[in-house]
């Protein structure tokens, strides 16, 4: 049985969100723990009562940036390659 090319990219492109929320819920967990670990460990020195938690926050939040874009925006021009494959293809006629 032959799969329908739409529904490989919409399959595709569900798994990549769960994938993406998935990745957003551990951010959010381990941030939190590493804020709490920060406040009950820092100096007085500290920049907004941090003193490292905010460098793994900032790198990391930056990856998942990265990880958002390339789920919610890219799907864009996947469509667009789908839909000039799909024009380019010689249509047969349904019997």
């Amino acid at each position: 049985m032959e799969h329908d090319p739409a529904l490989v990219v919409a399959e595709k492109h569900v798994k990549a969100v769960r994938d993406f929320f998935y990745h957003l819920m551990v951010f959010v967990v381990v941030c939190a723990v590493l804020v709490i670990v920060d406040l009950r460990v820092t100096t007085d020195q500290a920049v907004l009562g941090l003193d490292w938690a905010y460098w793994v926050i900032l790198f990391w939040g930056l990856g998942l940036a990265g990880h958002a874009i390339s789920v919610f925006f890219d799907n864009y021009r996947v469509t667009k390659e789908y839909e000039e494959l799909k024009a380019n293809q010689p249509r047969t006629p349904v019997a």
